[in-house]
């Protein structure tokens, strides 16, 4: 009787082992495609957000260009030969093109679908760490075009109020924002945001190469 009790003891332990194990099992790969699934998410949104991002940038890069042309038309002509028709023709704005008078910065890109896939821990899920790296660096890479934009603004603000303060003291002014449009910072606009642009696509080619992108 002691051998058919321990027999029988040891088939149902066998059983409740076998259970547990298809549990484990189970309820872990369950776990694993979850975990593929939100990842496949995250990059998705950053896929839609990096699109976003470099079609902004390649529309400022065409917005910009009045004001590159402002800036060559005045490094062109001295002081006796300005068209002051020409000067006021450059310093009109449409949705499409900005004028030399622009002087507010605008928020060039997003990254809310970034910074959730940081916080959210998903970033430990990546095998493919060179992807990764190129995601992250492009996002560090429009920060710095951000913040180089918004500079060329302020540059842009102090100009402006410099020359509204000479005007109040009577003071004519024949070329607007001379001293900004005489540098090269005109130019270096368009060409960051074009630079930019191109950064972005790149790094949605590499990201659709994968399996986790739609």
């Amino acid at each position: 009787m002691s051998i058919k009790k321990i027999a029988q003891y040891l088939r149902e332990l066998s059983v409740v082992v076998i259970g547990v194990a298809i549990t484990l099992f189970a309820s872990n790969w369950i776990s694993i495609r979850n975990e593929k699934k939100n990842l496949s998410l995250f990059l998705n949104s950053i896929k839609i957000e990096l699109e976003g991002n470099a079609e902004s940038f390649e529309n400022y890069a065409k917005r910009f260009q009045k004001s590159v042309k402002y800036a060559n038309y005045i490094r062109a002509h001295d002081e006796k030969s300005i068209n002051q028709d020409t000067i006021w023709y450059y310093a009109s704005s449409t949705e499409d093109s900005y004028g030399w008078g622009i002087i507010q910065s605008a928020v060039y890109y997003r990254k809310d679908a970034f910074d959730m896939f940081k916080t959210s821990g998903a970033m430990r899920q990546m095998i493919d760490k060179n992807l990764l790296v190129s995601i992250s660096g492009t996002y560090n890479t429009m920060e710095n075009v951000q913040i180089f934009l918004d500079m060329c603004f302020q540059q842009k603000r102090e100009e402006s109020t410099r020359e509204w303060n000479q005007r109040a003291e009577g003071k004519s002014i024949t070329i607007p924002m001379q001293r900004f449009y005489s540098n090269d910072l005109p130019h270096a606009m368009v060409r960051q945001c074009a630079e930019m642009s191109e950064l972005i696509k790149e790094t949605l080619s590499k990201l659709e190469q994968t399996k986790m992108v739609k």
